[in-house]
């Protein structure tokens, strides 16, 4: 019964109610409980609804901003549909509440990379049970006003990893590489360490609750670093 409020509270939510109450009971399992119950869970279905947020996400900014650069866009569609951001949607819809999660981890709190997963998972099941057209209005209407609140002058800031890139190709170096260097914490909430390096340089180190998270916390930390005083790595490089 406990279970089944949790599924009608999350579709309230939501602003969607599914005809296949299976596909969103998918979308709201982890691995660690689809491999004790022997059943499917929520990864090919975050595929589908990863690929498909992207698109309409990008639909939307370009609507939105007509005289934006590609870069512009790239960088903003990078900063809506990262992991935080999702993870903090997922938080806003009560996804934490849904999130079914093997007995190892009964009672734990899912990290901010299995919400985001989960939320791409539901909008998955969501396009395969209402179609296109309910799929791009439940992207629209949550998605809106964090397009809405976007400064496209803070993008840099926003997509640290896409902005440390362009920086190195507008000078002709190598691109930066990003190495793992610790990970810490239990299996369902573990903290990645990353550290960048540019020209054999390590210009950046950073951490956060999956690899992406922190390749971009790295990647601010070195933006910071090369707008600090001193020589640049394409100086030490001439």
């Amino acid at each position: 019964m406990r279970r089944t409020t949790v599924l009608l509270k999350l579709q309230r939510a939501l602003g969607y109610e599914f005809e296949r109450s299976e596909l969103l009971q998918q979308a709201l399992r982890h691995s660690s409980a689809a491999h004790e119950q022997g059943v499917p869970s929520f990864e090919r279905l975050e595929f589908l609804g990863d690929a498909a947020l992207s698109h309409v996400v990008a639909a939307l900014l370009f609507a939105r901003w007509p005289e934006a650069t590609e870069g512009e866009l790239t960088r903003a569609r990078a900063s809506l549909v990262r992991e935080t951001s999702l993870a903090s949607l997922a938080e806003r819809l009560g996804l934490p509440a849904a999130v079914e999660l093997g007995s190892g981890l009964d009672g734990a709190n899912p990290g901010a990379a299995v919400l985001a997963d989960a939320l791409e998972a539901v909008l998955g099941a969501l396009l395969l049970d209402g179609g296109w057209r309910a799929f791009k209005a439940a992207v629209a209407r949550w998605f809106a006003p964090l397009v809405a609140s976007l400064d496209r002058s803070q993008l840099s800031l926003e997509e640290p990893k896409s902005t440390l890139q362009e920086f190195a190709q507008s000078r002709g170096l190598s691109l930066p590489a990003y190495r793992q260097v610790e990970i810490r914490g239990p299996a369902h909430r573990q903290i990645f360490v990353f550290e960048v390096e540019l020209e054999g340089r390590v210009l950046g180190r950073g951490d956060g609750p999956s690899k992406k998270a922190a390749q971009q916390a790295a990647a601010r930390n070195a933006l910071d670093t090369l707008n600090a005083p001193g020589p640049s790595p394409s100086d030490a490089s001439s």
